[in-house]
C-alpha cells in the first residue's frame, strides 16, 4: 500500500510540475504578446508617417484588418504543418498588427487614461483567472453564453456603423467588457483542465499553450478596448 500510495504521490507531482510548466509558458507567451502590442502601439501612435500612411485611406485600413485576421486563423493550421515555433511567429506579428488597432486608443483618449484603463484591466484579468483556477463550478455555460453575446455585439456594432449612436455605442461597450470577463474565466478554466488532463511536455502541448496564450490575449486586449471606450478621456 505504501508502495502504490508513493507512486500515485509522485504520479500527481510529475502531473502539478507539467502542468504548472505549460501554464507558464502560456502566460508567457501572453504577456510578450501584450508588450509587442504595447510597442508597436505606441510607434505608431508617436510617428505621422505611420498615422498617414495607416490611416491615411481607407484601403490601408482594410488591409490591415486583413492582414490580422489571416494572421490570427492562420496560426493553428501553420503549427499543424511547421511546428509551434512558426506558429508563436505568427502570433508575434498578430500582436504586432493589433498594436495599430491600440493605437486608435492612444490617438483618441489621453495617454492618462488609456493607462487608467490597463491597469483596470490588469487587476480584472488577475481577479477572473484567480477566480477560475478556484472553482470547482463548471463554466462551460458562462463559455456558451458568452459567444453567443458575442456575436451579438459584433451584429450591432456593424449596424451602428451605419446608425451612430452614442447610446448603442455606450451599451456595446458595457456587454463587450462583460462578455470578455466571463470569456477571460471560461478560458482560463479550460486551459487549466487541459493541463492538468494532457501531456504538455511535447509538440501537441507546445501548440496549446501557444493557442491558450492567443484566446487569453485577446480576450485581455477586447476587455481593455471596451473598458478604454467607458473610461476613456478624449484628447478633445
Amino acid at each position: 500500500m505504501r508502495s502504490q500510495d508513493f507512486t500515485r504521490s509522485t504520479g500527481q507531482r510529475v502531473i502539478a510540475q507539467d502542468a504548472a510548466a505549460f501554464m507558464q509558458r502560456v502566460y508567457g507567451w501572453m504577456t510578450l504578446g501584450l508588450f509587442v502590442t504595447g510597442f508597436s502601439a505606441l510607434y505608431v501612435a508617436s510617428s505621422p508617417a505611420a498615422i498617414q500612411f495607416i490611416f491615411g485611406s481607407s484601403i490601408s485600413v482594410f488591409l490591415v484588418i486583413g492582414v490580422q485576421l489571416a494572421l490570427v486563423f492562420s496560426i493553428r493550421p501553420v503549427m499543424r504543418s511547421k511546428g509551434w515555433q512558426a506558429g508563436a511567429v505568427l502570433f508575434l506579428l498578430y500582436s504586432a498588427t493589433l498594436g495599430v488597432t491600440v493605437s486608435t486608443l492612444l490617438l483618441r483618449y489621453t495617454f492618462t487614461s488609456v493607462a487608467q484603463a490597463f491597469f483596470v484591466t490588469g487587476g480584472a484579468f488577475g481577479g477572473l483567472t484567480l477566480f477560475a483556477f478556484v472553482t470547482k463550478k463548471d463554466l462551460s455555460g458562462v463559455g456558451n453564453f458568452c459567444m453567443v453575446g458575442l456575436i451579438g455585439i459584433i451584429l450591432a456594432s456593424v449596424v451602428n456603423i451605419f446608425v451612430g449612436s452614442s447610446a448603442v455605442h455606450f451599451a456595446i461597450s458595457v456587454l463587450g467588457v462583460l462578455i470578455f470577463a466571463g470569456l477571460t474565466a471560461y478560458d482560463t478554466q479550460k486551459m487549466k483542465e487541459y493541463a492538468y488532463t494532457q501531456d504538455t511536455d511535447n509538440e501537441t502541448g507546445r501548440r496549446a499553450s501557444i493557442m491558450a496564450a492567443l484566446e487569453l490575449y485577446l480576450d485581455f486586449i477586447m476587455m481593455f478596448i471596451y473598458l478604454t471606450q467607458l473610461l476613456g478621456a478624449s484628447r478633445e
